[in-house]
């Protein structure tokens, strides 16, 4: 045997050993990799693989009108993997029962079924949302929301949430002088009106009252006129008749201020507009008492004996006022000579008259007031120390995105309320004290109703409290925190 040859040959072999040792390797972790089955598992798949199929759930099948839930999409490939990186577009063929943003997020709108959609490369599935109405709350006690026309834009009248309401009340109609009627809602003749029919139907899907707002601040003397002997039989025909139009509940009587002379006439129109239509639902707003002249006329208790609900207006409570110091615009406690108003106290005054605490109703602002060259409640007024800014300006949206500092913030455990305090002038408006509510104080008000037997709340609006850019079920927490306190 030739020497020479052999180191070739254990090359060789160890080559040949090598191949073999290797494809060992290979099968056995094809073994592996396939459950041992001997089948070697596909790769993972393309996230640019075709889209075969669409699947969508729902965080809850079934929601009532103005409550949300979450739609999820998953999209698959023709052997069942899971894609990622391809767009959803989602879409609802039945928006008036069920809307869905651009990222899944289902609000109800009215009662019925509805799919929700989502397409991905041609490709679609749904699932199907059963929206119904909220019931009543068994209490008996109202929750009620104004909604004016004049601030449409801040809550569009097909977005409202009807879960954390019992009544609506939509404004304004305004009397003339020669008892004519205005119905426009401060927008104009048509869109008005219209927006007005559209809330109604709204409400009454929801399970809910419709209350048209009648006349409001600046309307006194045109009262007095549609309401004198001449003009109150045509005038209460005409607001009957924009009733039935516009398919409304009932009236929110606002004639303010109401003097001696106005008694008369206003309970007129209350006593005849209820023979007129039995099953009206009349209510009026009244004003908050000043603890320093604590008596209420008891004119307000034949008032309550035909009306539905007696509403304090307890907002803009407070102001630069002599002999006041800096206080509360809507405090639900502690009325003391140098700052008599609150909540409790006007409240008191009312029930004290003869007015039965079933029918009064608390005013809840959605909206604060911006004083400057005070830092907080209880301090003397200087010079200039006044509330510059309140509705609409100092909508609670507008706080709490041009003002709120968490640091801010003091919580006023006899009064019940916040308040914001800034060393420097804060915002817009140059505020150093800020009086407003927030859930805490919205909650605290609720439970007094609930716990001293009133009938319920107003909100002085809607739109001042909706935080039009948060997340679907998020956007009103304060009607939310309002309802949960007082309706159950």
């Amino acid at each position: 045997m030739n020497s020479a040859i052999l180191p070739a040959r254990r090359r060789a072999d160890s080559a040949i050993d090598l191949r073999a040792t290797m494809t060992l390797l290979a099968f056995a972790v094809g073994a592996v990799l396939s459950g041992c089955t001997g089948t070697v598992v596909d790769p993972a798949p393309s996230s640019k693989a075709s889209v075969a199929t669409v699947e969508v759930s729902l965080a809850s099948a079934s929601v009532t009108t103005g409550q949300a839930t979450q739609a999820t999409a998953v999209v698959r490939d023709a052997s069942r993997h899971v894609l990622s990186g391809h767009t959803i577009a989602w879409s609802t063929d039945n928006g008036g029962v069920a809307t869905v943003t651009a990222t899944g997020a289902v609000l109800g709108a009215g009662a019925g079924t509805a799919n929700i959609i989502a397409t991905s490369d041609g490709k679609s599935g749904s699932a199907v949302v059963t929206v119904t109405r909220p019931s009543s709350p068994p209490s008996g006690r109202w929750v009620t929301g104004y909604y004016v026309g004049y601030q449409r834009d801040l809550y569009p009248e097909t977005t409202i949430d009807f879960s954390s309401l019992t009544h609506i009340t939509v404004g304004r109609i305004r009397p003339t002088l020669t008892g004519g009627l205005t119905t426009d809602f401060d927008i104009d003749p048509v869109t008005g009106p219209a927006m007005a029919k559209t809330i109604a139907t709204e409400a009454h899907q929801a399970g809910r009252k419709a209350l048209l707002m009648l006349g409001g601040a600046g309307e006194h003397d045109a009262f007095v006129g549609a309401t004198s002997s001449a003009n109150r039989a045509a005038f209460e025909q005409k607001l009957l008749s924009t009733l039935t139009d516009l398919g409304y509940d009932g009236l929110d009587v606002d004639w303010e201020p109401v003097a001696p002379a106005d008694q008369a006439p206003l309970l007129a129109l209350l006593t005849e507009l209820r023979a007129a239509r039995p099953g009206i639902i009349l209510t009026i707003p009244v004003a908050w008492v000043n603890m320093n002249f604590p008596t209420v006329d008891a004119w307000y208790a034949n008032v309550a004996k035909v009306v539905d609900q007696m509403n304090m207006m307890t907002y803009d409570m407070a102001g630069g006022w002599d002999g006041w110091q800096s206080w509360y615009s809507s405090a639900l406690d502690d009325a003391q000579p140098a700052h008599p108003s609150s909540i409790a106290s006007s409240a008191a005054a009312y029930k004290a008259s003869g007015v039965p605490a079933s029918k009064i109703g608390i005013g809840v602002p959605f909206y604060g007031a911006c004083w400057r060259n005070v830092t907080a409640p209880r301090q003397t007024l200087v010079t200039g120390a006044d509330v510059y800014a309140s509705d609409n300006e100092m909508s609670y949206a507008n706080i709490m995105g041009l003002y709120y500092v968490a640091a801010a913030r003091s919580w006023d455990a006899t009064a019940q309320v916040p308040y914001l305090s800034f060393a420097t002038p804060k915002g817009p408006n140059a505020c150093t004290f800020i009086s407003y509510d927030d859930a805490q104080s919205v909650a605290a008000k609720g439970t007094f109703v609930k716990s001293n037997g009133y009938g319920g709340a107003i909100t002085w609006t809607l739109g001042e409290g909706h935080l039009i850019n948060a997340p679907a079920g998020q956007q009103d927490p304060l009607l939310k925190a309002l309802y949960t306190a007082v309706a159950p």
